[in-house]
């Protein structure tokens, strides 16, 4: 096959059932002139066999491994093969509209874009209901300075501002997109010239880190306020009940240290992005000290190691408090004290 336009690449994890519908959407696009590049991660059901026979019957589809190693290495197994102009990603319980691939592609030229965002739809996998989820703004942003001032806020952590709005009724949430990288369009050549690959040492949010590192190097981003992509959500729940405990805590220390590696590289211009996500993520992790069963003395490691960061400890005595949300407040105060307490 000719250079593809786009590259599609699909990590897959014991997913037999779902994989063949998932690559199905990508199979019927308009666009024929892209790959899709499906990486098993040691799965133990047909998910293998099923690849195979998919790239059997559509030489398109190539088949890699990754040997079980999670899928931000499956995902980068990808990067490193893809051809494509245009790089897209893929969930293979999800689905996706054939269309999304043309449109994000014509997008991304007739504005000279360096990132797409498209919106979604999201599947509860109990209730089968099925939500909208379309974006939230405007995307389109034509320098550097907008999209780290205006863009980079929905997916990088939350702030002291956010918190305020928070207090004043907003929901927390309000201005935050989901970081998959499943809903956007990425250009090959930027991934290539920053060497920019997914931090296999971060198990959630890892996502999120990518396309935040990323939204660092564009010029002009481009959007789509059209359902193109459908996602299922986890059955598996919360945070803390995807990882176990000691993962949970590791991937907890993983994330901040990644977070203040792309500070320091914007030379400290994202620290107000993620302040007060420094305290949630403590907070978080005390409470799971206590909930994660025989992982206390892990847990309270991990609140010392994390509440020690002078980031941390800064954001700390910064957060905005309120009588809006008392418990919240108390939980800070005490954080605040622990530390003095502790002596360090």
């Amino acid at each position: 096959m000719s250079t593809p336009v786009a590259s599609v690449i699909v990590p897959c994890r014991n997913v037999a059932t779902t994989v063949e519908a998932a690559i199905a959407g990508v199979q019927a696009s308009p666009l024929r002139e892209l790959e899709v590049i499906a990486v098993d991660d040691g799965s133990l059901d047909g998910t293998l066999e099923a690849l195979r026979a998919l790239a059997v019957r559509d030489p398109r589809v190539t088949v890699l491994v990754s040997e079980g190693r999670g899928v931000s290495a499956a995902r980068n197994r990808g990067l490193a093969a893809a051809r494509g102009e245009f790089i897209f990603f893929l969930d293979a319980d999800d689905t996706v509209e054939p269309d999304f691939y043309p449109k994000a592609v014509e997008a991304m030229r007739r504005d000279d874009a360096d990132y797409c965002r498209v919106a979604h739809d999201r599947t509860d996998p109990v209730s089968g209901r099925c939500h909208p989820a379309p974006l939230k703004a405007d995307y389109r942003f034509s320098s550097p300075e907008a999209i780290r001032q205006r863009y980079l806020p929905c997916f990088f952590g939350y702030s002291f501002a956010q918190v305020r709005e928070w207090y004043g009724g907003a929901p927390l949430g309000a201005n935050r997109e989901m970081g998959g990288v499943v809903f956007g369009c990425f250009r090959a050549d930027v991934i290539r010239a920053n060497g920019l690959r997914f931090d296999e040492s971060i198990e959630i949010f890892e996502d999120a880190m990518f396309t935040s590192e990323y939204l660092l190097h564009c010029r002009r981003t481009t959007a789509l306020d059209e359902v193109l992509y459908h996602y299922r959500l986890s059955a598996s729940g919360s945070m803390l009940s995807k990882l176990s405990g000691p993962e949970f805590f590791e991937n907890k220390l993983r994330l901040l240290a990644k977070r203040k590696e792309l500070d320091t590289k914007t030379g400290g211009q994202l620290a107000p992005l993620y302040a007060a996500s420094c305290v949630f993520s403590l907070l978080e992790i005390l409470r799971a000290a206590f909930r994660a069963k025989g992982c206390l003395k892990l847990g309270l490691d991990a609140f010392r190691r994390y509440g020690g960061d002078p980031t941390v400890r800064a954001a700390l005595r910064g957060f905005p408090l309120s009588w809006r949300k008392p418990l919240l407040a108390a939980a800070v105060l005490f954080c605040r004290a622990v530390p003095r307490l502790m002596g360090y």
